[in-house]
């Protein structure tokens, strides 16, 4: 049976880490042959991060190179898409922030777009900004402070007309009663209707 050295074993787990970094690397790196850059902003953009994926039409086409904050004349988040040659971004496409999953990693993903027009290095593409969570929130919350209000002025309404109402349905009871008594007087003497007036 064949022993291994402590030197050669060593050697193994170097080369065993070598192969994980270039796994690594090659999974974050950008390899495409050719790749222009476009730009984007956002006034919110999540948990984005430098080389998160970049999307068109959900098919995997770039990475986000860099993200820089533009101050002037709003604060907005600048992304540098690099985008594969091979694949044409649209003059009109939107780019919007989406997640791999219910809780998966940020990416940038561009719609198709329907301009003749291709972005060239350095274009901007225009953005849709996230939904933020606490804007949900607090839509969800105005929306339910409105219905108590509706519920407080019905409420009141009922309150406060209450001896009318119940003139009301007692008119309507009423009147259903004695139209049950002619309705059952007629069928028991419909002669009634050939003379009634006389």
């Amino acid at each position: 049976m064949m022993k291994f050295s402590n030197e050669l074993k060593a050697g193994l787990v170097v080369a065993a880490a070598v192969v994980v970094g270039i796994i690594f690397f090659a999974k974050t790196a950008s390899f495409y042959t050719s790749t222009y850059m476009v730009k984007t902003f956002f006034k919110y953009a999540g948990d984005l991060k430098p080389d998160a994926t970049v999307k068109l039409s959900g098919i995997e086409v770039g990475r986000v190179k860099d993200i820089n904050f533009i101050y002037s004349p709003e604060t907005k988040v600048e992304c540098i898409l690099e985008i594969d040659s091979n694949a044409r971004v649209r003059t009109d496409s939107v780019a919007y922030i989406g997640t791999a999953g219910f809780v998966g990693d940020a990416y940038v993903g561009l719609t198709p777009g329907i301009s003749d027009e291709f972005c060239k290095n350095g274009n901007v593409v225009a953005s849709e900004d996230p939904v933020q969570m606490r804007l949900l929130m607090k839509k969800a919350d105005d929306i339910a402070d409105n219905l108590d209000c509706i519920l407080a002025e019905v409420r009141s309404l009922v309150t406060d007309n209450r001896q009318g109402l119940d003139n009301i349905v007692g008119n309507i009871e009423a009147t259903t009663m004695n139209f049950k008594e002619f309705s059952e007087d007629i069928k028991k003497h419909p002669w009634k209707i050939m003379f009634k007036g006389e």
